[in-house]
């Protein structure tokens, strides 16, 4: 448990009022809290506390007479204002402008409003720990997440309000953040720009023992939901035969091919979803049965130099391109015999481009 207790700031900048806490008294120095310890409190990590000081100026305005920067309550609760703007769909530079022009007593209402709407079961959140009594001690999920029409949020602030979302277990503003991240981007780049980045993100606090698992399981599944929701909105533009989608035998990671099959149905190319953990020989049995032009296989754990499945495939006899992706496969793959081809997609973009026929090409 990190230690909440603040860290003592000697001295103010010019222009610096005594606080105006009855507890401190009218003469009490003020007490600062330096950048790590706001980051646990808020939930919001260090870079982006970091990123909003320095592009936007919402950050700490105390020095210590070590010269040490320390954020105030004032200051927290400036940034706190700006994350649940952000996680709302401002944009950053819009909300830090809305923040820094609002005073103390501004700033206070605008998150009791927030805490009153939590109250009334419209939002949710917690008080922060640390006695200050702020509302919403994450930066989603205690105001309402409606959306504000603007320029695209910068990707980092959007993921870090994901990763607030899944502290919160705040499922409406995760599959709203889901949404608005794939209404200003199109599928690919939300998946490489914003999604993948948050799942490694919520990923890498779990294995730290920072997270839940059940946070874990709230961001994969809700996005699984929203990208099947873009594969049935798309649903009477697919033609042709479709592409296998698939992963390798004993692969238990099939978000990016969910991503992928949003994507290839936004380009109005029809998909067989098969998933995770698909046997090399129930693999074949679907491809011998649906005859696919193509057939998408992804890989993130090590697959052997001498891939058992390539031999599978000598029963192939239609051509077949066999696209790979993930990085579990090696280097220097042979393809088999007779009229497969095997090609390697460096990235997700190539995975589509690879996949989506070409203007003229049949597609069945």
């Amino acid at each position: 448990m990190i230690d909440m207790n603040p860290q003592p700031a000697a001295s103010r900048e010019p222009g610096q009022t005594e606080p105006d806490d009855p507890e401190l008294g009218e003469s009490a120095p003020e007490l600062g809290w330096p950048v790590g310890v706001v980051s646990e409190r808020l939930a919001i990590a260090a870079p982006t506390l970091r990123s909003w000081d320095r592009r936007h100026g919402v950050g700490p305005s105390l020095r210590t007479r070590g010269n040490h920067r320390r954020y105030t309550e004032l200051d927290i609760r400036r940034v706190l204002l700006m994350s649940r703007l952000t996680a709302q769909g401002v944009p950053a530079q819009s909300a830090a402008d809305s923040v820094l022009a609002m005073d103390a007593g501004a700033i206070v209402e605008r998150l009791d409003g927030d805490r009153e709407l939590a109250g009334s079961g419209k939002g949710g959140g917690t008080g922060l720990p640390g006695g200050t009594g702020l509302p919403g001690g994450l930066p989603v999920g205690g105001a309402p997440a409606t959306e504000v029409e603007g320029a695209e949020q910068d990707a980092t602030d959007l993921v870090e309000a994901i990763v607030g979302a899944a502290r919160a277990l705040d499922p409406r503003t995760m599959a709203l953040l889901y949404r608005q991240v794939m209404r200003r981007r199109d599928v690919g780049r939300a998946w490489v720009e914003v999604f993948a980045p948050a799942l490694r993100r919520v990923g890498d606090l779990w294995e730290e023992g920072r997270l839940g698992v059940q946070s874990e399981h709230l961001t994969s599944e809700l996005l699984q939901s929203e990208l099947r929701a873009v594969v049935r909105a798309n649903r009477l533009h697919v033609a042709g035969l479709p592409v296998v989608l698939a992963s390798a035998d004993d692969e238990q990671h099939h978000l990016p091919l969910l991503a992928l099959e949003a994507e290839l149905a936004r380009h109005g190319v029809a998909s067989l979803f098969l998933g995770p953990r698909v046997p090399s020989d129930a693999l074949v049995s679907a491809l011998r049965e649906s005859q696919p032009r193509a057939v998408f296989l992804w890989a993130s754990l090590a697959r052997p130099q001498a891939e058992p499945f390539w031999r599978d495939l000598e029963v192939i006899d239609w051509p077949l391109e066999v696209v790979i992706g993930g990085p579990g496969w090696p280097d220097g793959i042979v393809a088999p015999e007779g009229p497969v081809t095997v090609t390697r997609a460096a990235d997700f973009r190539a995975a589509v481009a690879a996949l989506v026929p070409h203007p003229g090409a049949s597609v069945g």
